[in-house]
């Protein structure tokens, strides 16, 4: 599921979610965005209204950013400055390697640059922890599905979450009910995919071939995309700015919005991203070309 809003004939934006998200993140950049650009977002395979693939192994993100591709050229999506959120910065990523025209710039907020278990907490716990996780989950499948549904979209979950990662004192409740009704919902052997894919695929080894413009925002609390980490993927890329959010967790895109919006804006200022590209668009990127709205399948 693929759906528009904004400028018809503008620059583009594309949204990346993170891993078993369907928007919740984009609440408040969203309408920002909207002003001046032809904002894209997307649901993944297994995600919000996008069907399961035959072979739940092809989640991937690889797999990803072929459908991207694919929806891009469909839509007559122009070169675009690429948005990811957690997860959704390593599609941004896998996105500025394997489809470079693609790219405009990115936007890679509290999310890492590869093996993703392997920092979270600030240690390797979840990478050990990974395979046992996994077995159970393959094993109980149906037992994991229904806890699943019963305890994520609850007041309890959201507690246990302010508890261990989001800063209280900023997160709406009902911003990040959004995430966990989502969560609920989604199947326990696709997650596994993910997380599994995500914990072993790494961008370090071409991150100096990505040299488009790149804001890199870590939350300055963030358990699951420590600082660090985002310090040394600015550090690796070429062309990349570092902006830390003072207080934000890893939600902190919809913690801190006003800080965020803040940082977005002065990176498109500084790079000229308001303005459309003055070079023709190849085959399938046609500016106006089946803008829709709506939502396209």
């Amino acid at each position: 599921m693929v759906n528009f809003s904004g400028v018809e004939d503008g620059p583009g934006v594309v949204l990346c979610d993170g891993l078993a998200c369907d928007g919740f993140a984009w609440r408040y950049l969203r309408p920002q965005l909207d002003d001046r650009f032809r904002v894209m977002h997307f649901h993944y395979r297994g995600h919000g209204r996008s069907g399961l693939p035959p072979d739940i192994s092809a989640c991937t993100l690889p797999h990803l950013v072929g459908d991207i591709d694919e929806l891009m050229a469909r839509t007559g999506q122009p070169p675009s400055i690429f948005v990811g959120h957690s997860m959704g910065v390593q599609v941004s990523l896998e996105m500025a390697l394997r489809h470079t025209q693609r790219v405009r710039a990115g936007v890679l907020l509290c999310g890492p640059y590869g093996r993703a278990l392997n920092t979270f907490k600030n240690t390797d716990i979840g990478l050990r922890l990974l395979p046992t996780i996994r077995a159970f989950v393959e094993k109980n499948r149906d037992t994991v599905r229904t806890l699943m549904a019963t305890l994520l979209p609850t007041d309890l979950a959201f507690k246990v979450a302010t508890t261990m990662e989001l800063n209280r004192d900023l997160v709406k409740q009902k911003d990040f009910m959004e995430y966990l009704q989502h969560a609920a919902k989604m199947p326990p052997d696709l997650l596994m995919a993910l997380v599994t894919d995500v914990a072993e695929r790494t961008s370090e080894h071409y991150l100096d071939r990505v040299t488009q413009p790149m804001l890199v925002v870590a939350g300055e609390n963030d358990g699951v995309t420590p600082p660090f980490t985002s310090v040394e993927m600015q550090r690796m890329l070429p062309n990349a700015e570092y902006e830390l959010i003072i207080g934000g967790s890893h939600a902190a895109i919809v913690e801190r919005p006003d800080v965020t919006g803040d940082m977005v804006e002065r990176f498109i200022a500084k790079h000229g991203l308001s303005k459309p590209l003055t070079e023709a668009p190849g085959p399938g990127e046609t500016l106006g070309s089946r803008f829709r709205r709506g939502s396209a399948a």
